[in-house]
Formats: C-alpha cells, sequence, structure tokens
C-alpha cells in the first residue's frame, strides 16, 4: 500500500476550479475589453492603453497590503471581498461610457483580481503536501492554462455574434462561479496571538530568501510579455495566417508537461526542471526568430509552451519551499509582483525594440533574457554548493 500522502482532496479540486474561474473570467476580456472600449466608446488608443495598463500597477500595489487585510478580517472575508470587487468591476465595464469610469473600474478590478490570486495561492500551498508541491501547483495551474486556451476564441466570438453585455454576463458568471468555489472551502485561519501579527508586518516586505526565484520569474515575465503582446503583430508581419494555433499548440504543450514536470521537481529536485525548460524556451525563442511559415510558429509554440509551463509552477513552488507558512502571504505576493512587473515592462521595453527594428527581434531579445535566467540560476546553484561546502 502506498504511503504517499492524498493530493486530490475535495478542497484541492475546489482551488483547482476557483482558480480556473477566476482566470477566465480575466482572460477572456483581454482581447475583447480593448475592441469593446474602442468599438463602443469612442476611446483613443492611448486613453486605452492607460486603462489596460491601470490594472498592473493597481494589483501590484494591493498585494503590499494583503497580509495587513487578512490579519485584521481573515483570509476567507477578504477573498470573498476581493472576488465582488471582481464582480462589479467585469459587469460595470458595460456601462463605463467615460474614461473616467472606464479607468476606475479597471483599477478596482486590478485591486480584487490581485488580493484574491494571492489568497488562493496561499491556501493552496497551505494545503497541498510539501513533498507534492510541485505537482500540486503545476496541476491548479492547469486551471489557469486551460481558461486562457479557450477564454480568447469564446471572448471574441461572443462580442462579434452578439450583443457585448452577452461578454460581460459570461465573465461575470465565471466570477460568481469563483464565489461558489470559494464559498465551499474552510480556511485554515492563522492561529498567531495579536502580538505576533503585529510583529510579522513589520517584517521586512522583501524577503532575501526567495530573490533568486523572484528575479527569474521577473525575468521570464519579460519575455511572456513578448509573446502575450505582439505574437500577432509579428505574424502579420510575416503574413503568415492561423496563429489562433500557435496559442492552442503552446496551452496544450504547457498543460501536458505539467503532468510530468510536477512529479519530476517533488522526486528529484527543481535543478531538472528549471535547467531543461529554460533551454527549451530559449530554442524556442530562436526558433520564433528564424521563422518565416506557420509550421515555423508551431514548432516554437510546443518548444515555448513546454519550457514557460514546468518553469512556472516549479519557480512559485521553490518560493513556497524557501520559506515558513507564516510568510507564504508576503512571499506570494513578491513573486507575483515580479511576475507582473516583468510582463508590463516586458511589453514597453520589447515594443520599443520593435518600434526601432521589426517584431521578430524581440524574440532574438528574448531568447538572450532566458540564457541570463540560465546563467543566474546557474550561478544560484554553485554559489549554493561552495556555501554547503564551507559549512562542512
Amino acid at each position: 500500500m502506498s504511503n504517499k500522502t492524498s493530493l486530490w482532496t475535495k478542497i484541492f479540486i475546489l482551488l483547482m476550479l476557483a482558480n480556473a474561474f477566476s482566470f477566465f473570467a480575466f482572460d477572456i476580456l483581454l482581447p475583447t475589453l480593448p475592441l469593446f472600449l474602442s468599438n463602443q466608446n469612442g476611446f483613443s488608443t492611448s486613453q486605452i492603453g492607460l486603462i489596460i495598463g491601470s490594472f498592473t500597477f493597481s494589483a501590484v500595489f494591493i498585494r503590499f497590503f494583503t497580509e495587513i487585510f487578512t490579519n485584521r478580517f481573515g483570509k476567507k472575508k477578504v477573498l470573498v471581498t476581493s472576488i465582488l470587487i471582481c464582480l462589479v468591476s467585469t459587469l460595470g465595464y458595460y456601462i463605463a461610457n467615460s474614461f473616467f469610469l472606464a479607468l476606475s473600474l479597471r483599477i478596482f478590478h486590478g485591486i480584487g483580481l490581485g488580493l484574491s490570486i494571492t489568497i488562493l495561492t496561499t491556501l493552496a500551498a497551505e494545503i497541498i503536501p510539501n513533498e507534492r508541491r510541485g505537482e500540486g501547483i503545476g496541476m491548479i495551474g492547469n486551471g489557469t492554462t486551460i481558461a486562457l486556451a479557450i477564454s480568447p476564441f469564446v471572448g471574441m466570438w461572443l462580442i462579434e455574434s452578439y450583443n457585448p453585455i452577452i461578454l460581460f454576463i459570461t465573465a461575470g458568471a465565471s466570477v460568481l462561479l469563483f464565489l461558489v468555489c470559494v464559498s465551499f472551502i474552510s480556511f485554515p485561519e492563522s492561529q498567531r496571538s495579536e502580538n505576533e501579527k503585529e510583529q510579522a508586518l513589520l517584517q521586512p516586505l522583501i524577503d532575501s530568501s526567495v530573490m533568486i526565484p523572484s528575479f527569474l520569474i521577473l525575468l521570464m515575465g519579460v519575455c511572456m510579455g513578448g509573446v502575450m503582446s505582439f505574437m500577432a503583430l509579428f505574424a502579420k508581419e510575416l503574413n503568415i495566417e492561423g496563429v489562433a494555433w500557435f496559442y492552442f499548440i503552446n496551452t496544450i504543450s504547457a498543460f501536458l508537461i505539467r503532468f510530468i514536470s510536477g512529479k519530476t521537481f517533488d522526486r528529484i529536485g527543481p535543478v531538472w526542471v528549471i535547467i531543461p525548460s529554460s533551454i527549451s524556451m530559449i530554442i524556442g525563442f530562436v526558433l520564433l526568430y528564424q521563422s518565416t511559415t506557420l509550421y515555423g510558429l508551431l514548432s516554437a509554440a510546443c518548444l515555448y509552451g513546454m519550457g514557460q509551463g514546468a518553469l512556472f509552477p516549479a519557480l512559485q513552488a521553490w518560493v513556497l519551499n524557501n520559506t515558513t507558512p507564516d510568510r507564504y502571504l508576503k512571499v506570494s505576493s513578491m513573486f507575483y509582483n515580479a511576475l507582473d512587473i516583468g510582463i508590463g515592462g516586458g511589453s514597453a521595453i520589447l515594443g520599443l525594440i520593435a518600434a526601432k527594428s521589426n517584431y521578430s527581434s524581440i524574440y532574438l531579445v528574448s531568447a538572450f533574457i532566458m540564457l541570463a535566467f540560465l546563467i543566474v540560476y546557474s550561478s544560484s546553484l554553485l554559489s549554493n554548493k561552495r556555501k554547503a561546502m564551507t559549512a562542512l
């Protein structure tokens, strides 16, 4: 009989579903909200860019206060409130007929999702057995992968075929399902005294023990920003049709690799996931840079998808393994802030590079960024090995 701790509990399945519904509601608006704001309200490109970009800044900002809110009101109350903020914001976009209202709703949406995803990740870290953390984080992340795979297609179909209100009702329904899943989850609230909670808040926001993985996810986020923001324009530049297949192959590859990478992480360690995955992403970006046909894009999508799909949960599990349970909220906030800053900054920096050169050049730059990722990680391994030998 196996002594392996059970992973597929009721709470774990509810967490996976909650994560999927939360990201479906968000991702369905990624390609459609800019179209709606332009077509229905006549907002300029600069106004739309400011509205969409404000989400990242509010999400990053609010995460610094997550532990303050949860210590004061409890994780479940804060999570439910943040989900309701997401619901009001999502439905409110339909009546956002002024720039100020649309901007305000997007800022509040960032606050809601920034809080909810951070708390959800912390809860996952608390209920997943330590010896199966890599596998568990990967499986929960597959909810995000599935949502990202289908939501753009569903969103574009709804906005092109029906009144836009159907799009926002669909997104709102997904937020409600997120809330329903959360309502059935029992939250292990902190048993710390008020004095211990106050002392925890005085600890630094930057945890040195997770600086390396947070920096690595920032580098990876820069590259992800280039893929998310410019792939369609890159394909247009090359006169390649069917770019939607790039996203499909990328998503399927990311989904499937997690059934292997998570177990590998838990059984033989992160190095056997992080190094091969970063190499896979490097090769994928080089193929993108050289691609001139759809088949080239799809080959790159497979390698990029496998690398990105394995790396993200591996880095997240590494962050959680490097700290204690009382720091889960803070290190999760640090991790997601690094990712969001990387994606937002990457979109801006790589966009400037594309403007000076062409879209293919940003993927060559991304390959070098992932090479830097590999060098930083390898250097940290060597440094830790030297420290261990010195301590003997």
